[in-house]
């Protein structure tokens, strides 16, 4: 469990200019699961990534959502599936998340480009609503594809949740991990 207590403003300006730039991850062997998998981004130039909001209309992203989902799990994430994920278990779970979108609850993606490109991240904040929870937030599944890691995008997933966990009055956020990641 993380709090933090901002003497200071956050706004996406000054996270944007507090990010160091992005670099490219070293190349690691594959292991053979990891070549079944839809690979991001391999044999070509990696630009910026951009952070963007999902809301309940962007179904155009849940085929690449269970895949990354389905990579995270394959790879050792503890996101409380066992690996091996069916890509319906990681679609069922993505409908189910979809269908929670709102003012409680929020999904960013991050992509390469614009914030069309391939789908190198995601990370969910759930706002409790119980009058004993006004003041806190919980992150849920922060993920970032394996081929994709070591350039800073689990750190831009997060400056945005915490600038909106802000705005909306959020001073602690907590993030469960398995026993194994302490």
């Amino acid at each position: 469990m993380q709090a933090f207590d901002a003497p200071f403003a956050y706004t996406p300006a000054a996270v944007g200019a507090s990010l160091a730039p992005l670099q490219a991850p070293s190349t690691q062997p594959q292991t053979a699961a990891a070549a079944r998998l839809r690979v991001v981004g391999q044999g070509r130039k990696r630009g910026a990534v951009q952070v963007r909001a999902l809301g309940s209309r962007d179904l155009q992203w849940l085929p690449a959502l269970a895949d990354l989902l389905i990579d995270s799990v394959h790879h050792g994430a503890s996101l409380g599936f066992l690996a091996p994920l069916s890509r319906y278990q990681a679609m069922d779970y993505w409908h189910s998340v979809y269908a929670r979108l709102g003012s409680h609850h929020h999904l960013w993606i991050a992509c390469e480009g614009d914030g069309h490109g391939p789908l190198q991240g995601a990370v969910q904040l759930t706002l409790p609503q119980p009058s004993n929870a006004h003041h806190r937030g919980e992150v849920q599944r922060l993920m970032v594809h394996s081929q994709e890691r070591g350039r800073g995008i689990a750190s831009q997933l997060m400056a945005t949740l915490e600038c909106t966990a802000l705005r909306q009055g959020r001073r602690l956020l907590v993030l469960e991990i398995g026993r194994a990641h302490v």
